[in-house]
């Protein structure tokens, strides 16, 4: 079996990521032998000589500055500089009047603190450490270096035309991370404004609402998507009859509605003030939120890489080409969905032919169904034929019932029948079914180049949708716990900031 070395590249991303995380925890040591909080007074300042702060065991923490100062809002604010003395653990204590409140009315503030090894003080009360402050930047960054590995990664199977499953979830990861990117740089103000007094609930909160601001975001195209693949079902349905999988598209469009009805259902829930449904309305939300947020990640990759499977030109240096089988006539004749893939072929290679003097065997591939009087195969070799193709370019391959056989059985025959060891191959198939081939001929083995032959345009949005399903289907448990990690990963998060 061939290995394959890591790129270069990856290795020099993957030793910047390990830097920079190394980095940060270096910086989490030093900066967290100190400990600043932060008491928000309002818009009036406070005479420090009111204040009492005291710390339960000066053998682990000590207080070693206290001051007021004035923010860029115009806010005043306490803050109290600790820095660490041995591990262990005590209360820091404070007790103010709050300006322009009754004298009487002391306001007292504990916070619990832990020294941790290497002196890094903890506030088990907020779930905070000073490095925090930079846990937002911190993890820009990460996105950002992550974000340009996976980018470098796309691109490259995208010019060398590696169209295949994990281009789909490369694709889907791209866009939820750019998407997340984008959101936390609007939040740029909040975490400035408030990073000293950064929480670890406020990082998982960041983390959260990526999910719910993709959403947010996503509705828009995700509605314009729902009507037109109910549109394109319509206009299917007055042309091709009334049959269930000629509604693929309306079902799409109606689940795509639905969770966007559902998510603003759960919103209400949250509203409520009943506690039960507080939490049933957030697991909810979560739960749909990062489910509807894989699958529309997913979706929206696969047209783009659908799409782009389509317009990719393999090189003409064919030694066979296989063309996948589907239905043909009663009479044995190919129905014109399957001659546009003979067509399709038969062109590619004349063209091969006139630029390089170079000939490409044709493998049909398709056997016979029940209802058909001959084979697919026998029916495309027939249509080759009267296309002038000579029979002695013709390998037919007649078992295959389906689009996975019809690559695994052609590869057999290849192998049998070709002079070198790794033959070019290519495989001629409907635009909307192309990208799936480039999975089924991954899967069973083959590094096969698709040619795209048209259909009605009518037609495409369903049968692309009825692509994507089979998709899903056939990673169908590799889907399963990708999406219940996902959501049980929010979830956790929500419970410890609730916790």
């Amino acid at each position: 079996m061939e290995k394959h070395k890591p790129k270069k590249r990856n290795i020099i991303l993957l030793a910047v990521t390990a830097a920079w995380v190394i980095a940060f925890l270096i910086y989490a040591i030093i900066a967290g032998q100190t400990y600043t909080i932060i008491e928000v007074l309002g818009f009036d300042p406070i005479d420090m000589s009111t204040v009492t702060a005291e710390i339960s065991d000066e053998s682990v923490v000590r207080l070693t500055d206290s001051r007021v100062e004035k923010r860029q809002d115009d806010m005043y604010i306490m803050q109290f500089e600790l820095e660490s003395v041995g591990m262990g653990s005590c209360t820091f204590d404070l007790k103010y009047v709050f300006p322009g409140n009754d004298p009487d009315e002391i306001w007292d503030y504990k916070t619990d603190l832990t020294v941790l090894p290497f002196g890094m003080i903890y506030n088990s009360t907020n779930n905070s450490f000073t490095a925090l402050r930079a846990g937002i930047p911190f993890l820009l960054v990460l996105i950002f270096i992550v974000l340009t590995m996976f980018i470098i990664s796309f691109i490259e199977k995208l010019l060398k035309g590696y169209f295949s499953y994990s281009m789909v979830a490369l694709g889907g990861v791209i866009l939820f991370l750019l998407l997340s990117f984008i959101n936390i740089l609007l939040d740029y103000e909040y975490w400035t404004a408030w990073g000293s007094m950064m929480t670890i609930s406020d990082i998982l909160l960041q983390l959260i609402g990526c999910g719910q601001r993709f959403i947010s975001v996503i509705n828009i195209p995700m509605i314009l998507l729902a009507v037109s693949l109910a549109v394109s079902n319509i206009w299917l349905i007055i042309r091709e009859g009334i049959k269930v999988y000629n509604a693929l598209g309306i079902m799409i469009g109606v689940l795509l509605v639905g969770g966007m009805y559902i998510i603003d259902l759960s919103n209400n829930y949250l509203a409520s003030g009943n506690q039960l449904m507080y939490y049933v309305g957030m697991v909810v939300n979560l739960t749909v939120t990062f489910l509807s947020c894989y699958v529309e990640c997913m979706f929206i990759s696969t047209m783009f890489c659908a799409a782009a499977s389509t317009r990719y030109k393999p090189a003409q240096n064919m030694d066979y080409i296989i063309i996948l089988g589907c239905a043909i006539k009663s009479d044995g004749a190919p129905t014109p969905l399957l001659r546009g893939r003979v067509q399709r072929a038969f062109d590619f290679e004349s063209a091969q032919f006139a630029g390089t003097g170079r000939h490409a065997k044709f493998v049909p591939s398709g056997g016979q169904g029940s209802d058909e009087v001959i084979s697919e195969a026998e029916s495309m070799k027939r249509c080759l034929m009267e296309m002038g193709v000579p029979e002695e370019r013709i390998v037919k391959e007649d078992k295959s019932v389906n689009t996975y056989q019809n690559m695994a059985f052609s590869k057999k025959i290849i192998e049998e029948d070709a002079k070198t060891d790794n033959p070019n191959i290519g495989f001629s198939t409907t635009n909307y079914h192309v990208f799936r081939g480039y999975t089924l001929a991954q899967k069973a083995g083959i590094r096969a180049k698709g040619l795209s032959a048209k259909t009605k345009l009518y037609f495409f949005p369903n049968a692309f949708v009825r692509e994507f399903i089979g998709l899903l289907w056939e990673e169908k448990l590799r889907h399963a716990v990708f999406s219940a990690l996902i959501v049980l990963t929010m979830v956790t998060f929500y419970i410890m900031i609730m916790i």
